[in-house]
């Protein structure tokens, strides 16, 4: 018995190959996507952060008040950070609820990284404040850095004049400045 004429299949052994050099194919890609992802995740979140800290200035021009921004990287679930104005009495917790993270200031707004994305958020001062009267700030060389634990770093830092300025510490965003410092 032959082959029938005109009728065409793959043989198990030739889909076996073909399932072989995807699996390679992917085995080879995998790591590299997902390194991709993780600076993706490190660039989205420092690009809120950046728009945050210009929001926070801006605010604290407009009301009238000093802003200030509180960072918290002790949760072992998340870290954040919550923007919000002084007041008399009470604190601000961004591990809280957003909408729900200050008692006795007014919250303008609350962030919350969660460390499942493998994506942190850290200050190594808890805090900076914006002035009412130009949105100057309270720190020299204020530096937050994010990053993740796959790869990929970003550094944010705020001079007198609460600016933000962004580079890369160890240069593996790409498009971003590596810091020099």
């Amino acid at each position: 018995m032959g082959r029938r004429p005109g009728i065409a299949g793959l043989t198990i052994i030739e889909l076996m190959v073909v399932v072989a050099v995807v699996a390679i194919i992917l085995g080879l890609a995998a790591p590299s996507l997902y390194g991709f992802l993780a600076r993706q995740r490190v660039k989205s979140v420092n690009a809120e952060l950046v728009t945050d800290i210009q929001y926070a200035r801006s605010e604290a021009i407009a009301r009238r008040t000093p802003v200030r921004i509180t960072f918290r990287s002790d949760d072992p679930n998340m870290t954040c950070y919550t923007i919000h104005t002084i007041g008399t009495a009470g604190l601000c917790d961004c591990r809280s609820t957003p909408g729900s993270a200050c008692v006795g200031y007014v919250e303008l707004k609350t962030v919350q990284v969660p460390r499942s994305t493998t994506v942190t958020v850290v200050a190594p001062q808890d805090d900076v404040l914006f002035s009412e009267t130009q949105g100057v700030s309270n720190r020299d060389d204020f530096r937050i850095g994010v990053e993740s634990t796959i790869g990929g770093k970003l550094r944010t830092a705020t001079n007198l004049t609460g600016r933000p300025q962004v580079c890369s510490p160890d240069a593996s965003i790409s498009g971003v400045a590596t810091c020099t410092d």
